[in-house]
């Protein structure tokens, strides 16, 4: 069974030969923890969370999870242990309770109301005459950014899976709904991996380390505390929001 440690190993990664993305990525997570990724738009945060999923294979230097060339583990057991979040939200045209299920076929109905309750999305149900029975349009039209991205992190919830990666699943929502979702993944997490990349302080703060990127090379590595304490990207996009 996989556990969740994810090392890179002087990773590089170019999506046209000659222009890489990731250059020379090396770090290791232990099962568990938390790891927030931060730094300049354009500078590799979502690239680097898609190599961990084998979305995209590294074109230097090797990802192990639980110690083990990722490209060794069978695809579809490893993207079983991944749960993703990203930044734009898809939702098919079927009902609100089958969108959460996605993942998870055949859970209960309580389940997916928990998962549901966990990501601040309870109101999205209750609003509608039908409930989970309720259907919405391709890519949720229907609702608004917030309540399509509360969804969709219900519905990773429900997989229950070993690395839960969000990127930038917060940022359709306001502070106030961010801090309890964020609470309630604190409950919901049970030793789970989790990799976040995330601009509020509120967020970064939660983390047992932080990745700081730019142009696809960690430059700093550290808790908030350590960062803040620094002269760097970090503190210096910190003391904007502390302002």
């Amino acid at each position: 069974p996989l556990e969740g440690a994810v090392t890179f190993e002087d990773v590089e990664f170019a999506y046209a030969v000659g222009d890489p993305v990731i250059r020379g990525v090396s770090f290791h997570v232990e099962a568990g923890q938390t790891i927030a990724i931060v730094g300049p738009t354009g500078c590799g945060k979502s690239t680097l969370l898609s190599l961990i999923s084998r979305f995209y294979d590294p074109s230097g230097g090797r990802i192990l999870i639980d110690g083990v060339d990722a490209r060794l583990w069978p695809r579809e057991r490893l993207r079983r242990s991944i749960a993703m979040v990203f930044q734009e939200p898809f939702l098919f045209s079927n009902t609100i309770g089958r969108n959460v299920a996605y993942g998870t076929p055949g859970v209960e109905r309580e389940a997916v109301l928990e998962a549901i309750e966990a990501a601040r999305a309870t109101d999205v149900v209750e609003r509608r005459s039908r409930g989970l029975e309720t259907v919405i349009g391709e890519r949720g039209v229907s609702l608004s950014g917030g309540q399509r991205q509360r969804l969709t992190i219900a519905r990773a919830l429900m997989m229950d899976a070993e690395i839960l990666v969000l990127d930038d699943a917060t940022g359709s929502v306001d502070p106030v709904t961010e801090a309890e979702i964020q609470d309630a993944l604190d409950r919901r997490r049970r030793g789970q991996t989790t990799f976040v990349v995330a601009h509020s302080l509120s967020t970064l703060r939660r983390a047992d380390a932080i990745i700081v990127l730019d142009r696809g090379r960690i430059v700093d590595i550290g808790t908030h505390e350590d960062l803040l304490g620094r002269e760097g990207h970090y503190r210096a996009a910190a003391l904007i929001q502390l302002a």
